[in-house]
């Protein structure tokens, strides 16, 4: 019951680890946990074993208590599989692959990022400014491709990959940026409108002194109205 409660308390959702000790430092909280042995299913070709080939320790970083850390030490199993005989470290909900940090310190670190800043996110669950960027950046961004009544679409200053200027496209009516384009290209705007369902836009805020510059056609349907 004890070591259940350590594993909720860490919000480790894999039924299989188990707490091996757990104890206080001066500045942290250690962590000791391993795996229990069980079936898997290999990456490579789908087949079923149950072999070890090795165990490995490695660190990972927990969430954070009040002000101490949480430093965990997992003991892993690598399996190898018994019809194409390649090994694999088995798969874990707790923690990504190629990753050092719990899966719960990021989803922690995004919910402060999206509501504050990264610098924030970073404090709170004791990584690094960078970090919270790189996670961010692999971060599907989910956004409305259903556009409102009324959509204003303008550029805004910024430096994203080698572009000086970007595209924001708001809904005026709720005062909310519904998605940013990666550049102020006609083509751009064009590719994106035709990805979106338009069926409920009444009225359309053109940006139409910059395709006026470019010479570009400007269509009576995009202009205000």
């Amino acid at each position: 019951m004890h070591h259940h409660f350590i594993t909720e308390l860490l919000g480790i959702k894999d039924s299989h680890v188990d707490v091996w000790d757990i104890r206080e430092e001066e500045s942290h909280f250690v962590a000791e946990l391993f795996t229990k042995p069980r079936m898997q299913k290999c990456p490579f070709c789908g087949g079923r074993t149950k072999r070890i080939h090795g165990y490995r320790w490695q660190s990972i970083q927990g969430p954070a208590f009040t002000t101490k850390e949480v430093h965990i030490s997992l003991w892993k199993r690598r399996y190898i599989c018994a019809f194409c005989h390649r090994t694999f470290y088995e798969h874990l909900q707790m923690i990504d692959r190629y990753q050092r940090c719990m899966a719960s310190v990021q989803t922690i670190a995004m919910k402060h990022a999206a509501v504050s800043s990264f610098r924030t996110a970073a404090l709170v669950t004791g990584v690094t400014v960078n970090r919270v960027l790189r996670w961010f950046d692999r971060k599907e961004l989910t956004s409305s491709k259903i556009l409102p009544r009324v959509i204003a679409i303008d550029e805004f200053k910024g430096d994203a990959d080698g572009e000086r200027f970007q595209l924001n496209v708001v809904d005026v009516e709720n005062r909310r940026i519904i998605d940013i384009l990666p550049n102020r290209k006609v083509e751009t705007i064009e590719k994106y409108l035709k990805s979106c369902d338009t069926g409920k836009v009444e009225m359309k805020w053109w940006w139409w002194i910059y395709l006026k510059r470019l010479n570009k056609p400007f269509e009576k349907h995009w202009a205000i109205p």
